[in-house]
């Protein structure tokens, strides 16, 4: 699947909505890069395990909601894609800090 860009957004506890823009190849890549980003900025405070994000593809537009917990327990599956699909999330997960 070719990268596509992204807008991946979560709404905080005080009800302000955090945004990060993002080239992901999947939901999940589109996520953890986000957290990524989320994580090195100073103004946006860090997700819990139940937020959801919003994940809104640009071109052309789509949305999909997925679940911090959600993406964890994709990134601890061991099963799926064969060595090549445990190296991509052993990468995002150092990439979102999980």
């Amino acid at each position: 699947m070719p990268a596509s860009r992204c807008s991946v957004s979560f709404t905080d506890s005080d009800g302000l909505v955090h945004t990060a823009h993002v080239e992901a190849e999947s939901l999940y890549e589109a996520v953890a890069l986000a957290l990524s980003e989320f994580r090195g900025d100073g103004l946006a405070p860090q997700p819990a395990s139940a937020t959801e994000f919003v994940v809104a593809i640009e071109k052309p537009p789509v949305e999909h909601r997925i679940r911090l917990t959600q993406l964890q327990k994709w990134l601890n599956s061991t099963a799926r894609n064969g060595p090549a699909g445990v190296l991509k999330r052993e990468k995002l997960k150092e990439l979102a800090g999980l």
